[in-house]
């Protein structure tokens, strides 16, 4: 059997592989090895190569309970070959993520600016956690809004609408959105676009994502008060906030005889439209409207992952809320 001489040490990953475990990590290897920190911030050696080669029993030791104690997972081999001469180690040290102070390894809390390191870390990996959440809701939402977009196109190629109808509406919309359908009632215009029902009201415009209605009635015809009048309600999942600060639980628009000609469009869009869960991606979500210091929000929770959603209603789209 071959005599042991000296030691080989494998880095095999870390404990931690958030960015600041890699930090402490790459912080470390500067310190052991004399090479620069951003060597070792981009990855690891493959793992068949020793990060350490030909290391005597004592520096071996003192080497891997340094690694050990920043979180790197090693495996110590032992050689055949004569111990080489190693670069002088330096005490371990870390690099503050908050303020660059530079410090012992084994502080709890940063020296200069007194943040707890741990904390720190959770936070910013939460951080990172709920970006790639929100990302994720944001391309499927936009995956729906392009089919909705898609839609709206079609219907105009077949229904034209001229340009003055949506004129009124001008300040409201935004520039991907496509009106494609103008009701006049006596109660003020409403505009169907690829995104949302758009009402003017005494000159307040109340935006409806179409994803917010739970039933379009037509009152059964014409109203008793008018021959040439047609009563069109739109009744919500929940309360909804209105640009008064007030809740209603439906909307009504006394519609003329042409726009009433729309009646299929508007349940078409109204009963169609359901908003996506961000996190899972089902469309099984249960609504309910809540007080909030800022005033009355609109809330889903999806019932097949449990995850909680806020209802952007200008952008028609719920965001999920990540709890920490």
């Amino acid at each position: 059997m071959a005599e042991v001489y000296s030691y080989d040490i494998y880095v095999l990953g870390l404990k931690d592989p958030t960015a600041g475990g890699r930090h402490r990590f790459a912080a470390t290897m500067e310190r052991l090895t004399g090479r620069s920190s951003d060597e070792f911030e981009e990855g690891f050696p493959p793992p068949n190569i020793p990060m350490f080669q030909a290391m005597d029993a004592a520096r071996a030791v003192v080497t891997a309970d340094v690694l050990g104690d920043t979180g790197v997972l090693i495996e110590v081999r032992p050689t055949d070959n004569p111990p080489q001469e190693q670069p002088k180690m330096a005490a371990a040290s870390r690099e503050c993520p908050a303020c660059d102070e530079i410090q012992s390894a084994g502080n709890d809390e940063c020296v200069k600016c007194g943040i707890v390191f741990k904390k720190y870390e959770r936070e910013q990996l939460f951080k990172m956690q709920k970006d790639h959440t929100l990302e994720q809701a944001m391309i499927k939402a936009m995956q729906v809004r392009e089919e909705w977009l898609h839609r709206a196109t079609q219907y105009l190629d077949q229904h034209k609408m001229a340009k003055d109808q949506s004129a009124a509406f001008a300040s409201e919309l935004v520039q991907d959105e496509v009106p494609f359908l103008r009701l006049n009632s006596e109660d003020g215009p409403v505009l169907l676009t690829s995104r949302r029902l758009l009402a003017r009201r005494e000159n307040v415009f109340e935006s409806v994502p179409y994803e917010m209605i739970r039933e379009v009635d037509y009152g059964g015809g014409k109203i008793k008060t008018s021959k040439t009048k047609f009563r069109l309600l739109i009744i919500f999942h929940t309360p909804f906030p209105l640009k008064s600060g007030e809740l209603s639980k439906n909307m009504a628009w006394h519609l003329d005889k042409e726009s009433s000609f729309s009646k299929d469009v508007v349940i078409d869009w109204g009963y169609a439209r359901n908003f996506i869960c961000g996190a899972c991606g089902e469309r099984e979500l249960e609504y309910r409207t809540d007080e909030t210091p800022d005033g009355h929000k609109v809330h889903c929770r999806c019932m097949h992952c449990a995850t909680d959603h806020e209802i952007d209603l200008q952008e028609c789209m719920a965001v999920p809320l990540i709890a920490e």
